[in-house]
């Protein structure tokens, strides 16, 4: 936001101030004395990294969206997937509480690897982990028929609260991965 524009919207309706944002962010950054979206961005002390630190491409949604960010999810599906296959092979606690851990596990190292915020990644990942182990376990366990009956019957709930789970998980292990990594990056004052 331009310092003239932050004047105005300090002191007018909120819906002013929304609709300055959209148009800035339509015009693609464009302001009237031709200033790119990045320079306003680093007056606003809003980072535009992606994944892998390097420049994003602007959007908000896609390959490397600021919001969600495609390369960033397949990314942690496929940790969640590993850590869910690793938690669930345990010998003596595998199965459902394997699984939970190693969703959470795997969130915490996807947020400790990433230098930028990726929740809603992290979270969709989990979720999609939590709903089809909640699935899996319920198809793997007796009679298939059995097992069939019971997903027709508690088919939803089941997948609400096993998508649930792994999306509270994923965003808890997110965000200690995320707590940790900004203890060892951070310098010690003194």
């Amino acid at each position: 936001m331009q310092p003239s524009k932050e004047r105005e919207a300090s002191d007018g309706d909120p819906m002013d101030d929304l609709d300055d944002l959209l148009d800035d962010d339509l015009a693609d950054g464009e302001g009237d004395d031709g200033s790119t979206a990045d320079a306003t961005a680093e007056t606003e002390g809003v980072a535009r990294t992606g994944a892998g630190g390097g420049k994003s491409g602007g959007g908000r949604v896609g390959m490397d969206g600021r919001w969600f960010s495609a390369k960033s999810f397949a990314i942690a599906l496929v940790a969640v997937g590993i850590g869910v296959f690793a938690g669930g092979a345990i010998p003596l606690i595998g199965g459902t509480i394997g699984s939970a851990a190693g969703v959470f596990l795997a969130a915490f190292l996807v947020g400790l690897i990433f230098s930028t915020r990726r929740y809603a990644e992290t979270g969709l990942a989990g979720a999609a982990a939590g709903a089809g182990t909640a699935v899996t376990s319920v198809l793997g366990v007796g009679f298939l028929p059995i097992g069939v009956d019971y997903l027709q019957q508690w088919g939803l709930p089941l997948l609400a609260v096993g998508g649930g789970l792994g999306l509270v998980l994923a965003l808890l292990g997110h965000y200690f991965g995320r707590d940790l990594r900004a203890g060892l990056t951070e310098d010690i004052g003194g």
